[in-house]
Order: C-alpha cells, then sequence, then structure tokens
C-alpha cells in the first residue's frame, strides 16, 4: 500500500533522486540549476505535485502545471515517473487520478505530452483520453 503527498523540504534529496532518474531515462540533461528552479516552480500556486510513498520510499512522482493563454486555460502534466520497481501495482494510476481530480474540480482539461507510441504502459494508462497527436493525449472536464 501506498499514500499520495504533497512534496516537503524534508524530501528534497528523494524528489532530486527521482528527476535525474526520470532525466536520464529520457536523455535529457539535467543539473543542480535545473533541480533548483524545478523544486522552486512546485511549490507555487499553479503547479501541483505529488509523491507516492510506502512508508518513507518513495515509488513515483506526478507534476501539473495551470498553463494559461489568452484562449485556453488547461491543466499539462509536465512530469510522471515510477521507479522500475514500483511499476505495474498501479502507482501512475493513483498519481493521474489526483490530478485527474484536480481537474475536475477546476473544469479543467488535462493534457499529457511527449508520451511516446512505443511507451506501452502509458499508452494503457491514457485509454480513456483523446489522442490529439502522435504524442499528446487530453481528457475534457468541461
Amino acid at each position: 500500500m501506498f499514500t499520495i503527498e504533497k512534496p516537503k523540504q524534508i524530501h528534497l534529496k528523494s524528489w532530486r533522486d527521482i528527476i535525474y532518474e526520470s532525466a536520464s531515462s529520457y536523455s535529457y540533461q539535467f543539473d543542480e540549476v535545473n533541480f533548483s528552479l524545478f523544486w522552486t516552480c512546485i511549490f507555487q500556486d499553479d503547479y501541483f505535485a505529488f509523491a507516492a510513498k510506502n512508508e518513507d520510499k518513495f515509488m513515483g512522482i506526478i507534476v501539473a502545471r495551470i498553463n494559461e493563454t489568452y484562449y485556453e486555460k488547461n491543466i499539462v502534466i509536465d512530469v510522471l515517473y515510477v521507479l522500475h520497481d514500483f511499476r505495474k501495482i498501479g502507482v501512475a494510476r493513483s498519481l493521474m487520478n489526483k490530478i485527474e481530480e484536480i481537474a475536475k474540480d477546476q473544469k479543467l482539461d488535462l493534457i499529457i505530452k511527449d508520451v511516446e507510441k512505443s511507451n506501452l504502459l502509458a499508452q494503457k494508462l491514457l485509454k480513456n483520453y483523446t489522442v490529439v497527436n502522435r504524442t499528446r493525449f487530453l481528457k475534457k472536464h468541461n
């Protein structure tokens, strides 16, 4: 069993470890400056960040943000990453449920970008979403 909770300063190292693993698995460059900016952002009002934990062991994280332009307002998933040892046990689904609940409460569409067709686990997770294009999915809430 696991719980879903917001980030706390005392968990900075665990979040950093997950972000670095996530970045390396997708060949992104991520350094301390990037992480520092990331860490600052997730505490802002227009960001929603959660971790799945089993006691003190982190299992995965999700970060979403409100994206508002002059013609639309929605929630976009920036990061969804589950550590390899905890995949296929419902961690990603629980994290997604939390963000979907926020999107529904705020009556905002939810967008997931950069999901490759070869990522079968993510494709399965997003089966109730509308495919916008090859790597973008949408769930309407209005």
